[in-house]
């Protein structure tokens, strides 16, 4: 073939929607293809007859009738606007914004491909949402045939679960255990399950402390254990074990029991020990034997992301993990420094708080403390555990936050009566940087302490928020500061210096403005959830979002979590330090449509939620 024909074939087979053509089609389609080089300033269509147009290099403006600039085209972009007579482009006026060399498909023979290939004719027409969408439900087929994520805990049931009920001995517990060769029973009453007896339990709680065999099982069994639904992911299955510590859970559906699940299971169709790491971090001495634990987490990571676990799924795991170390550190500072003066939680919220930390994350914590809480006779017992912990959480690779904000800070360390004040007055007295604050700390959650003292804080944000305007107003004229690079590839919002420079910030200029849309919604809402995704979903359809604007920021959200994690896939293998910045030149042709896709869809929802707000004063 020749070169310049070989070319323009792979050229053609990263863009889409031809890239799903065989190489033979590619070929024959770069034969029908003709070649027009654009001065800037040109017109554009170069051509009075129909073509379906390819930049090649360079980019063309797309200006509605009013002059306003409707559409940028860059490298692998197309403009079929010519051949669909219905189109509004087809009103539009074109120029190159600079040098250009374009690619032109005629309309019949587009026409004819598109009758060979219907499905690429509709996979063009798409909208933006549409088709990140699309290659969202792509990616989920792929990941969750290879990922505990996408693996159901009734999948996993191999034999109906063996039972007995409480009353049964000891001594023939044990023998139907061991007839049976299972390291967990069952223990049933009345047609619900009462209680689990585990191999565990007949060593601590029966040998270990002289109980004579002859008493009954119930006496020794764990009452009311933890239990998921069949259709639960396994991946659930295995953090809540890891919080919890244990290693049987029984598959409840209906009131009824399914089946058993074991971490062995879990492990077996997994091929990597997060359990086991999660029981190092709970049996930790001290804090060597924490970080070298943590230490390994980068390497589980970058296996199970080779495996195919998605974002979420990972963001969760490293949340769990980092709950389980937080709560060790605050053990072994308890341990040296005597118990608490007065109850306390520990709280956690920005991307702890939604369960979407990374490898590369800092510190988002504060404490609640009890309304008997006096700074003078109790304040220094609480400096020290939380610089403990901070600074331990510092040494297992969470570095601290930047501006102070955790709760070895005092500022971070407030009474539930004072947390209410100030929650209220960011609410009610709110202005710029007090809805800045709000955005972080409404995502929180409690990881350790008394919970009782958080759920006041999220019944209050819940009632007051909605009621108060002009924090969400705020919250959204903040936002604005942070508007979608649409044109990042034309380097105007890309790093003009720097170590970064040429790149784009994925989490800044992407993830953050859906976590804060997701935040606004939610707020709006009295919705109680922190997740990004369990807020946009809960949110569809109401009165600020639609289930369409939703499902296109969950598809938008997602993308960005997969690159992300493919760009930190990359670092950590070839042992550099990770971080959020990307290249647009080191992207595939389809992922920086995709990409432009999403830039897309967060500006349209931006306007749309600051058209909502716009008559709302803001302080």
């Amino acid at each position: 073939m020749h070169d310049e024909l070989a070319e323009i074939r792979d050229f053609l087979a990263e863009v889409p929607p031809f890239h799903q053509l065989p190489a033979a089609e590619l070929a024959a389609l770069g034969r029908r293809l003709v070649i027009r080089y654009l001065r800037r300033g040109s017109e554009f269509p170069p051509a009075a007859a129909a073509h379906l147009w390819i930049i090649r290099q360079g980019a063309v403006d797309l200006r509605r009738p009013d002059g306003s600039l409707g559409r940028r085209l860059a490298e692998a972009d197309s403009s079929d606007a010519a051949c669909l007579p219905d189109s509004e482009e087809a009103r539009w006026s074109g120029h190159a914004a600079e040098d250009s060399l374009l690619y032109g498909l005629p309309l019949e023979a587009l026409e004819q491909l598109w009758q060979q290939h219907p499905e690429l004719r509709a996979q063009a027409l798409e909208k933006q949402g549409e088709r990140l969408r699309r290659a969202r439900q792509e990616q989920e087929a792929e990941g969750r045939s290879r990922d505990l994520s996408g693996l159901q805990l009734a999948q996993l049931i191999t034999r109906p679960p063996v039972q007995a009920a409480p009353d049964l001995s000891i001594r023939e517990a044990a023998a139907l255990m061991t007839r049976e060769r299972v390291s967990a029973l069952l223990l049933v009453a009345g047609g619900q399950l009462a209680g689990i007896v585990t191999d565990r339990d007949l060593r601590s709680r029966c040998l270990a402390a002289g109980l004579p065999d002859s008493s009954p099982v119930g006496s020794i069994m764990t009452a009311a254990p933890k239990s998921l639904p069949p259709e639960a992911p396994a991946f659930e299955a295995l953090l809540l074990m890891s919080r919890q510590g244990i290693h049987h859970l029984p598959v409840m559906a209906g009131g009824q029991v399914q089946g058993l699940v074991s971490s062995t299971d879990l492990l077996r169709a997994q091929g990597v020990s997060v359990v086991d790491l999660a029981d190092r971090l709970r049996r930790a001495a001290s804090l060597e034997a924490l970080a070298r634990a943590m230490g390994e987490l980068p390497e589980l990571w970058l296996t199970l992301a080779r495996r195919g676990d998605g974002a979420t799924a990972l963001g969760r795991l490293v949340s769990s993990l980092a709950d389980l170390l937080t709560q060790r550190l605050l053990q072994l500072a308890e341990a040296r420094l005597g118990p608490a003066p007065v109850p306390y939680a520990w709280i956690a919220y920005g991307s702890h708080g939604r369960q979407e930390l990374t490898l590369f994350s800092d510190q988002d914590n504060a404490l609640v403390l009890a309304d008997s809480y006096a700074p003078d006779r109790h304040g220094d017992y609480f400096q020290q555990l939380c610089t403990s912990v901070c600074d331990g959480l510092a040494t297992c690779g969470f570095i601290l936050c930047p501006g102070g904000m955790m709760a070895c800070n005092p500022e971070w360390r407030r009474s539930r009566q004072d947390w209410s004040l100030t929650f209220l007055d960011w609410i009610i007295r709110t202005d710029p940087q007090k809805a800045r604050l709000a955005s972080n700390l409404f995502d929180f959650r409690c990881i350790a302490g008394d919970e009782d003292l958080t759920r006041p804080l999220g019944a209050l944000i819940q009632a007051e928020a909605p009621r108060h305007q002009g924090l969400l107003a705020q919250m959204v004229s903040n936002t604005a500061t942070r508007p979608a690079p649409l044109g990042f590839f034309r380097q105007f919002l890309v790093a003009r210096s720097g170590a970064h420079q040429g790149q784009l910030d994925l989490k800044f200029h992407g993830l953050m403005p859906i976590h804060e849309l997701a935040r606004i919604h939610a707020l709006a809402a009295g919705c109680a959830a922190t997740g990004t995704a369990e807020r946009l979903q809960a949110t569809a359809g109401q009165a600020l979002l639609s289930r369409e604007g939703a499902e296109d920021l969950l598809a938008a959200c997602d993308f960005l979590q997969a690159l992300r994690l493919s760009h930190h896939r990359q670092l950590l293998a070839a042992g550099r330090p990770l971080d959020n910045f990307v290249a647009p030149e080191t992207l595939s042709h389809l992922d920086r449509q995709r990409l432009r896709d999403v830039f897309g869809i967060i500006a349209t929802q931006q306007q749309a939620l600051g058209a909502s707000f716009q008559e709302t004063r803001v302080v």
